[in-house]
């Protein structure tokens, strides 16, 4: 456990590279913030065990790649993962009313964030968890 803010470590967890894994790494590299990428569930929790990550990012959008909330559920049995904020990537549906929440919230993530690969966008995410939800987990600690 760090007793001392150093520099944010997320980890990206998307089966495969695409549009919003491209924005959120480049968004990390923008902030100064370390950045891991997972392909598999196993991998993701393997490397977050390794590196205790502040910021899980896990794409929720593709449910035939791996189940999203199973991984975060996995994730939340650890005792490293107290202090983590774990957001779910989950796809804009313009044609649809908007979907709950509440199941994310069930499996253990912190919050949501509708798709959006524009990199500002991917950074002001990240920005506002730093200075939102990772400094309140840290002053917890």
């Amino acid at each position: 456990m760090r007793l001392h803010q150093n520099q944010l470590q997320v980890l990206l967890v998307f089966a495969k590279e695409d549009n919003q894994s491209n924005g959120f790494c480049w968004a990390c590299e923008k902030a100064g913030f370390r950045c891991n990428i997972a392909r598999t569930p196993e991998s993701a929790l393997e490397c977050f065990l390794d590196k205790h990550h502040d910021i899980i990012i896990i794409d929720h959008r593709h449910s035939r790649y791996f189940d999203a909330e199973a991984l975060c559920r996995s994730i939340r049995t650890t005792k490293p993962s107290e202090n983590t904020v774990i957001i779910g990537v989950v796809r804009r549906h313009a044609d649809r009313e908007e979907s709950s929440i509440l199941p994310l919230i069930s499996a253990g993530f912190t919050r949501r964030y509708v798709e959006n690969s524009n990199i500002m966008a991917c950074y002001n995410e990240l920005i506002q968890l730093e200075f939102g939800e990772v400094q309140a987990q840290f002053k917890l600690r």
